[in-house]
């Protein structure tokens, strides 16, 4: 008979739901979040919710429906709380542009701003359609008497975003100068979703180019194959393309990923709901704001100054007892009760703020290079290192920086585990070592190895080779 050690009771595991639902909290994306105060407002009286109306993507007070710090238009709050586990990242697949109908690079929600606060019924909450959205904007930046040749505009795009009409028919139908439709359209094409009123899928993908090479340089080759090789480019025509061109068709092909992976060829998609009304779909922004301040980097968290918790009035004092009040112990149990149920969830949400902003920080102390000169100073870190360096579960952490996001002082949005993904800064020293290679002798993998160790970057030829395929860069013999 063999024996096996047996735990006793006193050694038991416990886990308490309390600390599951903490946990829980802490894991919440900002979306999820919003949710669930929204669910938890409606579920218990005890729980006051108080919100300021803050730019969702720089945390900057809102004062109209504009951000006047970074141009963001307002963001509506969630409604109502749907459980369910967040889908996992599925990996790319190249589709043909004839089939790319459902690829939503920019997801932007708009919500109806009203100017008159003392109107109660001002404030209740409607859904948008695209076409109201685009008129409250440009009504911003338009004189009155445009306001026909907006109306025509807005109202001759087809569900992808389109103009389905020319320039001229609007200036005909209105009897209004063409120069003056021409001009109303640009305008037009300066409001989000990026690409909204173009007349072709060229246009639309140039606008978007455009928009991005204001915050980043494309790739160099993506204008060109957008504007003189975009037939080719929809059947996949990556060699007569290189041929064409006279680059390598590797070069091409990451181009056209590029492409794919940064531009919508239907802006107007992003509007289109589950439910097929015009609700709104979800979009990226950022949990965390990182700034540069006097003396140093200083970290905010927006969901820490839009919200604000309370225990209602009347649920933190005894009820009052009258005689033969048969149901005042009932009545007490309830109230206290919503008030402990209360009490527990801000307690979450604020220990959620609180090591948000401890991890934020020792982040941002330890990757300060990389704040102040970009990835290639990115040091090597682990979540296993900031939960020893306060003294927290490796577990709690993981959770903390799941599917949360940062905003850099240069105002790039990054995942918070990018910080944690060394690879990063020796990618680019291998793209550049690839970018200004001879191309009469392309750099194998062991001679790109033995360029990194020269650097004071020990890299095996098997792990450039990784890091090359993950970047979409063809071997020596690809690229000759």
């Amino acid at each position: 008979m063999r024996l096996e050690p047996t735990p006793r009771p006193d050694h038991t595991l416990r886990v308490s739901a309390r600390l599951i639902t903490s946990s829980t909290i802490l894991h919440l994306s900002s979306d999820e979040l919003e949710r669930a105060v929204t669910q938890e407002q409606m579920e218990n009286p005890a729980l006051d919710v108080s919100e300021k109306r803050v730019c969702l993507f720089c945390g900057s007070a809102l004062q109209g429906p504009f951000c006047a710090n970074c141009g963001h238009f307002e963001q509506p709050t969630q409604h109502g709380f749907s459980g369910g586990e967040t889908q996992q990242d599925e990996q790319p697949v190249e589709q043909p542009w004839s089939d790319y109908h459902s690829y939503d690079i920019y997801d932007y929600r708009l919500n109806e701003y009203d100017d008159d606060e003392l109107d109660p019924l001002a404030r209740i909450s409607v859904d948008q359609t695209l076409a109201d959205t685009l008129m409250q904007q440009l009504d911003t930046l338009i004189s009155p008497e445009d306001s026909l040749i907006a109306e025509q505009l807005v109202g001759n795009l087809n569900e992808r975003g389109y103009l389905e009409i020319s320039v001229q028919e609007i200036a005909d139908y209105l009897h209004a100068p063409v120069e003056r439709v021409a001009y109303v359209l640009r305008l037009l094409q300066t409001l989000e979703p990026v690409g909204i009123g173009a007349r072709d899928l060229r246009e639309c993908l140039l606008i978007q180019l455009e928009a991005l090479a204001e915050q980043e340089p494309p790739h160099p080759l993506a204008y060109a194959l957008i504007d003189r090789h975009l037939d080719h480019l929809g059947k996949s025509h990556f060699h007569e393309i290189a041929r064409e061109l006279k680059v390598p068709e590797q070069e091409v092909r990451q181009a056209a990923q590029y492409i794919r992976g940064n531009l919508n060829p239907f802006p107007a998609h992003a509007y289109q709901a589950d439910t097929g009304n015009g609700a709104t779909a979800a979009y990226t922004r950022p949990d965390i704001l990182i700034r540069r301040g006097e003396s140093g980097f200083e970290i905010e968290l927006i969901e820490e100054k839009r919200y604000g918790f309370h225990i209602g009035s009347g649920y933190g004092t005894q009820p009052l007892r009258l005689e033969n009040d048969s149901g005042y112990e009932e009545i007490q149990r309830y109230i206290r009760h919503q008030s402990d149920r209360a009490k527990f969830f801000i307690d979450c949400i604020q220990r959620r703020w609180r090591t948000l902003k401890q991890i934020a920080e020792l982040i941002v102390d330890y990757q300060r290079e990389f704040l102040d000169k970009g990835i290639r100073y990115l040091r090597p870190f682990t979540r296993a290192e900031v939960a020893t360096r306060l003294n927290l579960d490796e577990s709690t952490v993981s959770r903390a920086t799941a599917n949360k996001y940062a905003l850099l002082p240069n105002g790039r949005l990054i995942p918070l585990s990018d910080f944690f993904n060394g690879s990063l800064g020796v990618k680019d020293i291998l793209r550049e070592l690839i970018t200004t290679e001879d191309t009469r002798h392309r750099l194998s993998d062991d001679e790109l190895a033995r360029l990194l160790t020269m650097r004071g970057l020990p890299m095996a030829r098997r792990t450039v080779t990784k890091y090359r395929e993950e970047m979409g860069i063809g071997s020596s013999r690809e690229r000759g």
